[in-house]
């Protein structure tokens, strides 16, 4: 039975009870008046029929005897009475009430209502009265005064119940919002709000609900949220109770330990098969502790090893006892690997700059070699021929241009030696510096390349970096430059050196070289034509700076490199 219905038959079972109280109250009124209507009544009736034979005698011939009759039946006529009047010979007259009264009540309404009065008997002379109560009349006066009450009442009762079952419903109304709203957060729907409403109870019962609900919401979302991380997690994630076994995982934990166990479900964590710190781990799950990047492996049924880092805390309850604990298993081997790529990374570029070093120091013994050596010989061997040349100018002509033979072949071996030293190290770097070398190495390509139009532009000071970082950046120059001469097909190329060092930054040293060549499509430079490329970037990560390179086909070509002021410190 719902609630509406209960609440309406309350009412209406409550309204029907006032109701029978009510026509109890009229049923024992009216019962007591017909009561005191006919004793009156009778007594009435009783004094008159004394008064009128007071001093007289009943006798058959007398005319008193006929007065005496039509007083008693006008009596029992009119006061409802049944009057027998007795003289010495038996029953002389009697008075009846004329008709049946206009409505005739109930059985059990007369049974109720009619009176227990005992007959009236008086004497006087030598006759008797008796008289009997015949109250008929006053009990359906009485029926219909209570059944056009109870009519009233009915109708009372109808249009009070259509009210109250209104409303109920107007009462209920908000309850009803308020169930559909309950059944809507069963089935997980939170967003579901009450409206205000004109009652202030249930305005704050909807407000109450209204809060209760966005807590619902904002609380299921982010259960919602920490499930799905849970869930697509690419850590294993593992729930276990107080004696470590597993009473929830993720997905990745399953595939984890799929080799192990092909239900995870109510396993004992501790007793998988951990490669190290296998007691450790025991130990914290047993007294469920918390620990944080604890390094472990498991091997596959492959061979295959994995590197994991194990994480716990406590799972405590409301009532602050610990219930269990939350594990979490993050594969690191590839992170491994990693590390020991970069290390081997690391390894072999502080060989590359060790390689550099050597080869540099190499060019510059050589270069010294060549300048100390082979200038000198090549300067007495052009001198001799030189006097050779002016001895036998007019002594002997074939001597003579055997000489001129010699000076001219030594001076092109002495401008061959020289190009070989500046390459090998260009002794500007060395007695002038940085910025005197770069402009002579810019002229240089000036003269050989006419049709291309370099460009220099130098910022900031340059005269006090280290011989490394002099040496980095010409090289890097002179390799652009070549590449763009040989590949690009440009009409111009610019090179900018700036020492934009500031008291915050680190890699102030910035080296651009463009140019308006044919471009290129950027790769991993691994084909022949990337070498000077990979030479470049080598070198400036080397020395821990950054290499750039933006280019596209028709676009030309934009190499930036960032090197730190601090290089030659670095190891």
């Amino acid at each position: 039975m719902s609630l509406k219905l209960r609440v309406y038959l309350f009412f209406i079972l409550l309204l029907l009870a006032s109701m029978l109280a009510g026509v109890g109250v009229l049923v024992s009124n009216a019962r007591q008046s017909v009561q005191a209507d006919v004793e009156n009544t009778m007594q009435t009736a009783a004094h008159l029929i004394t008064v009128s034979i007071s001093g007289g005698s009943l006798n058959r011939e007398l005319g008193i005897n006929e007065h005496m009759n039509e007083l008693v039946k006008s009596l029992s006529e009119m006061r409802s009475l049944h009057i027998l009047m007795f003289d010495r010979q038996g029953l002389l007259f009697e008075g009846r009430p004329h008709s049946a009264p206009d409505v005739l009540p109930p059985e059990w309404f007369v049974k109720v209502l009619f009176p227990d009065v005992q007959p009236l008997s008086r004497r006087f002379g030598t006759g008797h009265m008796v008289i009997y109560a015949a109250p008929m009349q006053q009990i359906s006066e009485r029926w219909q005064d209570i059944r056009a009450i109870l009519a009233l009442g009915i109708l009372i009762f109808i249009v009070v119940g259509i009210f109250i079952y209104w409303g109920v419903e107007w009462l209920l109304r908000p309850l009803l919002r308020l169930v559909d709203a309950l059944s809507a957060f069963e089935r997980g729907d939170y967003h579901l709000r009450l409206p205000r409403f004109s009652l202030r109870e249930m305005d704050q019962l909807s407000q109450t609900f209204n809060r209760m609900g966005q807590a619902l919401e904002q609380s299921s979302s982010e259960n919602q949220r920490l499930a799905t991380l849970v869930r697509q997690s690419g850590d294993a994630i593992l729930s276990l109770d107080h004696a470590g076994y597993v009473t929830f995982c993720n997905a990745r934990a399953e595939q984890l330990f799929a080799d192990q166990t092909p239900v995870l479900m109510g396993e004992s964590l501790g007793a998988l098969s951990f490669t190290d710190n296998r007691q450790t781990i025991g130990g914290v799950l047993q007294n469920c502790q918390a620990v944080e990047n604890l390094e472990t492996g498991l091997t596959k049924a492959n061979g295959e090893h994995i590197d994991l880092l194990m994480s716990t805390v406590p799972l405590i309850s409301n009532d602050g006892c610990i219930t269990g604990v939350i594990c979490s298993l993050r594969d690191i081997t590839e992170l491994k690997q990693a590390e020991s790529a970069r290390n081997q990374l690391r390894e072999t570029r502080l060989l590359t700059k060790h390689m550099d070093e050597v080869q540099e120091a190499e060019r510059r013994h050589l270069a010294r070699e060549l300048h100390d050596e082979l200038g000198q010989c090549l300067t007495a061997i052009k001198t001799d021929a030189v006097l050779i040349r002016n001895r036998s100018e007019k002594t002997d002509p074939k001597v003579f241009g055997s000489a001129k033979a010699i000076i001219d072949t030594a001076s092109h071996i002495y401008d061959v030696v020289h190009n070989m030293i500046t390459r090998l190290r260009p002794s500007p770097l060395d007695d002038l510096g940085l910025v005197p070398t770069l402009e002579e190495c810019i002229n240089s390509w000036q003269k050989r390349q006419p049709d291309i139009e370099f460009s220099l532009s130098v910022n900031g000071q340059l005269d006090q970096l280290s011989e490394k970082l002099n040496m980095t950046v010409f090289r890097v120059v002179q390799e652009a430059i070549t590449n763009a001469v040989r590949h690009a097909n440009a009409s111009k190329i610019s090179v900018q050196v700036s020492n934009n060092e500031t008291a915050d930054q680190d890699r102030a040293l910035e080296i651009v070289i463009s140019d308006d060549g044919k471009g290129m499509e950027v790769q991993d430079f691994h084909s022949d034509v990337d070498f000077g490329l990979l030479g470049m970037r080598e070198r400036a990560q080397s020395l821990g700076g950054e290499f750039r390179l933006d280019s596209a086909l028709g676009a030309g070509v934009t190499i930036q490199i960032n090197l730190p002021i601090t290089a030659d410190k670095m190891t």
